[in-house]
């Protein structure tokens, strides 16, 4: 586990990355980092190949 800052709040804990499938909903892919690890790093991670769109949140 690490620390974080957002904006003038410090977080402390782990981060969870999940890949859904968008026409159903459904979860296929978990990975689990700690606070201070970008979302972009874990996009690979996410993906099943079958893919032919990705989208994400802001962060």
């Amino acid at each position: 586990m690490h620390q974080t800052r957002k904006g003038n709040e410090w977080h402390f804990g782990m981060k969870r990355h999940i890949g859904v499938d968008a026409a159903s909903g459904l979860t296929h892919s978990l990975s689990t980092t700690a606070a201070n690890a970008a979302d972009l790093t874990e996009a690979h991670r996410l993906r099943h190949g079958g893919e032919r769109v990705a989208s994400g949140d802001a962060g």
